[in-house]
């Protein structure tokens, strides 16, 4: 794995999660009057592609050693497990909590057959849409279970397109043929929230945003890298102003690219270029406060959704309401504050360490060299031999 970390791709993720808490910040029916008609709290869908490009870019620049001549069963394992001790600890913590807050909720009590699905991380991957089971507990961790289909094909997707062009032309020709497909299926007698399904929430149709992550990726790794430096900042640019546009169009866009791919283009440049770490944008994200709140950007995106909802039950136990636009964001940051301050406890509390107990018991022990032993007779060839023998084994671990 490379260690020359990316810190302006770090800083960038506080700013995807806070596009995703902006759009949950409605606790109550009057606060999402209020938000309903301003496009900057209709910014999720934006944060959660951004997070799928990021992924795919990020994992490519890690792994591209281990994957780009094949896929080893070793190397799958590590990765797959790495990935694991990653997400799941703080996915699990939250689907427990969510648990007793589903239970007690007045709108719509828990369908247990949605625990299963949460626990394994596949609730997107079922293309069923009669019964809703991603939007049962910690909704979020929807796109945590795109993640986890990502995850078990990001090796094959990281040697094909690290690879020559006949594999690049495979993976692209299969991306195609799936998409035509669904398209296919989708045009004939169903109804718009099957669409929408299909296209937001089902798995398999989100790889696109990863993959092309991973071909950022393989330009940013090429040997035109340093050439390519110069166009780092107009990268930045361009790539905001592409999300900014798509976030006034989706709304007018055909339904095949509402759910992310409108977003792609403007992620996958904003992504190139903030690598680079080069221009002011990116030497603001490379603040250490920053690359803080970006550290803890998983932690704050799993824990945001729960904490609403308590904070919710309390404001209808209440009987409170916040009708203004002081009220509203009186609110919104006291709310943000108290996530964010839960998600920094859990991310150097739990989170991380959590991640490193998980790796280590994985961790294959170091070998220790063998020692020398002193023979009865050094003059012998046999002793000779053997001596030469042991040194070469020792040298080899």
């Amino acid at each position: 794995m490379r260690t020359v970390e990316l810190p302006a791709l770090t800083g960038i993720r506080f700013y995807a999660a806070l596009a995703v808490f902006l759009s949950h910040v409605s606790i109550t029916a009057e606060m999402e009057r209020l938000s309903s008609a301003h496009k900057i709290f209709d910014l999720g869908v934006l944060g959660v592609s951004f997070f799928f490009v990021l992924s795919g870019f990020i994992l490519t620049y890690n792994y591209a050693g281990i994957f780009k001549s094949g896929v080893p069963a070793s190397g799958y394992k590590q990765f797959i497990w790495d990935r694991v001790s990653k997400i799941y600890p703080v996915h699990l913590a939250t689907m427990l909590m969510a648990i007793p807050i589903q239970i007690l909720s007045p709108n719509k009590p828990l369908d247990w057959r949605a625990v299963p699905l949460h626990a394994l991380l596949i609730q997107c991957w079922l293309p069923f849409t009669k019964t809703i089971f991603y939007n049962y507990l910690n909704v979020p961790s929807w796109s945590i279970s795109c993640e986890w289909f990502f995850y078990l094909l990001a090796p094959l997707a990281i040697f094909c397109v690290l690879g020559n062009i006949r594999r690049r032309l495979l993976l692209v020709t299969v991306i195609t043929a799936y998409a035509c497909i669904l398209g296919l299926f989708l045009s004939h007698n169903h109804s718009t929230f099957s669409r929408n399904f299909f296209v937001n929430w089902f798995a398999p149709s989100r790889f696109v945003d990863f993959v092309a992550g991973v071909f950022v990726a393989r330009v940013f790794l090429s040997d035109k890298a340093r050439k390519l430096a110069v166009m780092a900042v107009p990268a930045q640019m361009t790539g905001i102003v592409c999300l900014a546009s798509a976030v006034f169009l989706r709304d007018h866009a055909p339904w095949p690219l509402q759910g992310g791919l409108l977003y792609v283009p403007g992620a996958a440049l904003l992504v190139f270029g903030l690598a680079y770490s080069k221009g002011a944008f990116a030497a603001h994200l490379a603040r250490p406060w920053l690359r803080r709140l970006g550290m803890a950007s998983f932690s704050f995106y799993m824990l945001h959704t729960p904490m609403f909802r308590v904070l919710r039950g309390i404001y209808f136990y209440f009987g409170w309401g916040t009708r203004s636009w002081v009220g509203f964001w009186l609110v919104s940051i006291a709310a943000y504050l108290v996530i964010q301050t839960a998600a920094f406890i859990t991310l150097y509390k739990y989170e991380l360490p959590m991640q490193k107990w998980l790796r280590r018991l994985r961790a294959r022990p170091t070998p220790t060299a063998k020692p020398l032993e002193i023979l009865e007779s050094p003059l012998s060839l046999d002793n000779a031999y053997a001596c030469i023998k042991i040194a070469a084994e020792a040298n080899s671990h």
